[in-house]
């Protein structure tokens, strides 16, 4: 962002619980984190003006009435050339509480309007929420969502197979619900599988959730941990492979043992880094342990199997030889 205005369109949209991409979001958190005094007044502001649910109407007579005695008592002492930005500052203020009157004006009116997400391809799909919950959609799976009132919170609906990474909201739970089984958590990110009635299951990357089912009650699960509904009961456990069930990429590769001709192409398959040998060095067994982001793979491989490590195109290409 690189103007005020542009500052001031997010700010809105953030206080009406409007979708932002995920570069305005990161663009808006580095203003909050440059601006918290300021930020923090506009947040007070929002909050007063959100205690009634009943009804809302925005006075804008009322509220310039409001603001303009202290805009009056800083004038007298603010240097000139900080006028400008106070007055800005009001004006962005004016407009953070239009859009909050125009957002529960839409919501008391349509309080039960879904949004609506499906993933027709073959690979998975992310998708950002209005309340910036991130959502991964794997193949064949639909999400319907709705944000209402403080009480009832957000809510999903779906059906198949989703990764949720739920933005945590102060007394606005976030709940899932499918034709199985119904979660409900706070913050926290969590798979949730229903794409196959024998095989429907909760797993719990962070945080902690509460899983429903008719028949076979309650239950409550923390990070690491599982909950799959088999013959009509629950049964939990320990999630053995979390990288592989949430489709993480390894950072470590492990090696015991293993032949270098082996151990360069896993690094090259897994990191894009191509290490050429020369002839004699494919006798060499490598055991270690190499974090994917190493910056000097070849060069800790040729001290394993000891050898030299000659650069051909740096980060990219490198050749291992005897010495």
């Amino acid at each position: 962002m690189n103007n005020k205005e542009d500052i001031n369109e997010l700010l809105a949209r953030y206080f009406a619980n409007e979708p932002l991409t995920v570069a305005q979001r990161r663009e808006l958190d580095e203003w909050m984190t440059a601006h918290k005094q300021e930020f923090e007044q506009m947040r007070k502001v929002m909050n007063a003006s959100l205690k009634t649910t009943d009804e809302v109407v925005f006075d804008a007579e009322k509220a310039w009435q409001k603001i303009e005695p202290h805009l009056e008592e800083r004038a007298k002492i603010i240097p000139f050339r900080q006028k400008a930005r106070w007055v800005f500052s009001v004006a962005a203020s004016l407009l953070l509480l239009l859009g909050i009157g125009a957002f529960y004006f839409f919501h008391s009116t349509s309080n039960e309007q879904m949004m609506r997400y499906a993933n027709t391809g073959t690979t998975e799909k992310h998708v950002l929420l209005p309340d910036s919950s991130e959502v991964i959609l794997y193949p064949e799976a639909t999400l319907a969502y709705c944000f209402s009132g403080r009480q009832e919170g957000r809510r999903a609906e779906l059906k198949g197979k989703a990764f949720f990474q739920v933005k945590k909201m102060h007394g606005r739970p976030f709940k899932v619900e499918t034709d199985l089984l119904k979660v409900e958590v706070l913050g926290t990110s969590f798979l949730v599988d229903v794409a196959h009635r024998d095989k429907a299951g909760v797993f719990v990357k962070t945080g902690k959730v509460r899983v429903k089912e008719a028949s076979a009650g309650e239950v409550v699960i923390e990070a690491n941990e599982k909950a799959e509904l088999k013959n009509g009961t629950w049964q939990t456990g320990v999630i053995r492979n979390p990288q592989s069930l949430f489709g993480e990429k390894e950072r470590v590769l492990v090696f015991e043992q293993t032949p270098i001709v082996e151990v360069v192409r896993v690094v090259a398959e897994k990191t894009g880094i191509q290490i050429d040998l020369s002839k004699g060095l494919e006798k060499n067994l490598i055991t270690t342990q190499i974090h994917i982001d190493e910056p000097d793979i070849a060069g800790e491989l040729a001290f394993l199997c000891g050898c030299k490590c000659e650069t051909l195109v740096k980060g990219k290409h490198y050749r291992l030889y005897e010495k």
